[in-house]
């Protein structure tokens, strides 16, 4: 094999291989700044598409409430109605009633309107809420007098107004008397 010693062949030769190397290295830079880009590119759609599920579930999570509690102004305006047919029932004149066939079936026309009423508010997750008895709830019991008694202390021992709620949402909290220890 011959030998070149031509020095300006050597040089051609030395500028050739370093101008591959600078296409090589800077190939290699540019192919990492490529990845580097992609990583990026495909990070960002990995948060998008993160970001568009979290919008879909708060968004079906929102219509669920809405379609919930639409009727709560509604459902609000009704229970008034509904505790009006049992201030009825409970005050109607039983004396009269007993002696009265026309009184009795008007009592009765009100018991069944009543009855039906809370079915349909109890189709519709309307919940009464009567504690009569049971233990204070200041989630759903509003304590407007504390009555000194014998019984257990913080049971509700009168309902003033009954409480209602839609599903797990509080309309109106039912008013109480609660009792308390007698005082010696």
């Amino acid at each position: 094999m011959e030998e070149n010693n031509n020095p300006q062949s050597n040089s051609q030769e030395s500028k050739q291989e370093t101008q591959q190397e600078e296409i090589k290295i800077t190939s290699e830079e540019k192919i990492i700044e490529l990845e580097q880009k992609l990583s990026e590119s495909n990070d960002k759609i990995l948060r998008a598409f993160a970001e568009l599920d979290n919008v879909r579930r708060r968004s079906r999570e929102e219509l669920e409430k809405s379609a919930k509690f639409a009727i709560s102004n509604f459902a609000s305006d009704l229970v008034l109605v509904m505790e009006n047919f049992f201030l009825a029932s409970e005050n109607a004149p039983k004396a009269e009633i007993e002696k009265v066939p026309a009184i009795k079936n008007y009592a009765d026309a009100i018991v069944m309107t009543e009855k039906e009423l809370m079915k349909v508010l109890e189709k519709n997750q309307i919940r009464r809420i009567y504690p009569l008895n049971q233990k204070f709830d200041h989630n759903f019991h509003e304590a407007i007098a504390h009555v000194e008694s014998e019984s257990e202390e913080e049971v509700v021992i009168q309902v003033i107004q009954a409480g209602y709620s839609i599903a797990d949402r509080l309309i109106r909290p039912a008013l109480v008397a609660v009792a308390k220890k007698k005082e010696i």
